[in-house]
């Protein structure tokens, strides 16, 4: 059963065991291979990763924000005094484009 599904009858500390006992194999393993002190390793590297993973994530939507949105909406706005389409009709053709530059950016740019 999954976290979703226990949460809507409202049991969480069943969800919770549930979860847990899907992660004590490997818990074992890692305690007898390499003792607490490997367990306590394997959760600061466990912490390490997530990390990792959330400061990734919140500087690609940085960037989406500062390089996708605000300047595809103000594109589109000024376009409107130039072109004779609406702002509606050309949101998302400058959207597109300014997508396109930030793969672009990360694809040429890419360090590695």
């Amino acid at each position: 059963m999954s976290i979703l599904a226990s949460m809507q009858t409202g049991n969480i500390s069943r969800a919770v065991a549930e979860q847990t006992q899907a992660l004590d194999p490997i818990r074992q393993f890692i305690l007898d291979h390499f003792g607490q002190n490997g367990l306590y390793v394997a959760y600061l590297l466990a912490a390490a990763l997530a990390a990792l993973v959330i400061y990734k994530l919140i500087k690609l939507s940085f960037e989406l924000l500062l390089l996708v949105i605000l300047p595809s909406v103000i594109a589109a706005f000024v376009l409107t005094y130039v072109l004779p389409y609406s702002f509606y009709y050309l949101l998302p053709a400058t959207a597109a484009v300014f997508t396109l530059g930030l793969v672009i950016r990360h694809v040429a740019f890419a360090k590695g």
